[in-house]
């Protein structure tokens, strides 16, 4: 991602550090959807990494960080100078040579966008409060960029994502205990292009596809939502198929309702003003959403308005056809209605 890339030019303004990952984040899951390395964990040990990230207890998990209200926190300092007690410093960071973990939240608002993970070596010393608190201080910067990033690449794909209309069957792949490759169904070898994957033969899955599986292997079913080379927005869900550990991912199109609040945390919006919005795409006249939220026409108005300015349009019309339309292809067959919040009614 160029965003990230960008990264490795300012982190060193700000910090020094042995290796630096950049991760976007499904921001209803907290799942890794994708990113970049540089100098991280090598790749043999990853398979370990990912079965504590997503099947057993540790300190300072990405959702523990977001239960914290920080933004930033190190391995160090969340331990108390005791990393031992992290299983992921015994297993992982010692055995390959390093020593300190930052964990960065990219959060603006309520919304996580992703994160950044810095490591340093075990013979330099852990990140200091200073460190902590200057990148606690640069993260809203970066997730106010991804925040932009995620609007441009739905302006410049909406009509792309017409290209895979044809996927229209799930795919579904099958991984053994061991987390090898034991099928994939000719709907899961189209899936995965979109995904932007190498052959599926060949042994290299892309990011959420592996941390999927692996979250199911651990913890049971799993999901998370991502964008397609096509700019279509993708939904994977993993199961564990039986006590060995064998574990079954199905991917399919995405549906509106799973992530049009997302798309709507990209834009800014307020939560009051995600709820006018929602109600307004549902059709609702400025008097019955001042019903139904408890506040006056006039109040409806002025949210509309900020709605309007934060999204580039002027009428109710080109609101549904930005927020629904533009960035996912309905399922109109189904009659059912959008309620409040992007969920069904």
């Amino acid at each position: 991602m160029t965003l990230f890339s960008r990264l490795n030019d300012i982190i060193p303004a700000v910090v020094e550090a042995d290796g630096v990952c950049g991760l976007t984040l499904d921001p209803t899951t907290l799942l890794h959807t994708g990113g970049f390395h540089e100098r991280g964990v090598p790749h043999s040990h990853l398979p370990r990494l990912l079965e504590i990230e997503y099947g057993e207890e540790d300190v300072n998990h990405f959702p523990d960080l977001v239960r914290s209200g920080r933004l930033a926190a190190g391995l160090w300092q969340i331990t108390r100078h005791s990393p031992h007690l992290s299983t992921r410093y015994r297993d992982v960071y010692r055995p390959t040579g390093m020593g300190d973990e930052m964990r960065v939240l990219l959060r603006s608002r309520p919304t996580v966008w992703g994160a950044l993970v810095l490591h340093r070596g075990a013979d330099r010393a852990p990140f200091t409060d200073e460190e902590t608190a200057a990148l606690s201080s640069l993260a809203p910067v970066i997730a106010q960029g991804l925040r932009r990033a995620y609007l441009r690449h739905d302006a410049a794909t909406a009509g792309a994502a017409a290209t895979a209309e044809h996927l229209a069957a799930p795919g579904l792949l099958t991984f053994e205990p061991d987390g090898g490759i034991a099928s994939v169904t000719p709907a899961g070898h189209l899936w995965l292009d979109q995904l932007g994957a190498a052959p599926a033969r060949a042994g290299r899955l892309p990011q959420p596809v592996l941390h999927l599986s692996s979250r199911a292997r651990t913890s049971g079913d799993a999901c998370v939502h991502v964008r397609g080379a096509a700019g279509r927005r993708i939904s994977l869900t993993a199961t564990r198929m039986d006590a060995e550990g064998r574990v079954a991912v199905i991917i399919q199109a995405g549906r509106p309702e799973q992530t049009i609040g997302i798309l709507m945390d990209a834009y800014d919006l307020t939560a009051r003003e995600q709820d006018v919005a929602q109600l307004v795409v549902y059709g609702m006249s400025h008097t019955e959403i001042a019903g139904r939220l408890g506040i006056s026409p006039h109040t409806v108005r002025d949210h509309l308005k900020k709605v309007f300015d934060k999204t580039g349009v002027n009428s109710r019309g080109r609101l549904l056809r930005l927020l629904y339309f533009s960035h996912y292809q309905p399922d109109v067959e189904t009659g059912r209605a959008m309620g409040t919040r992007g969920r069904l009614g």
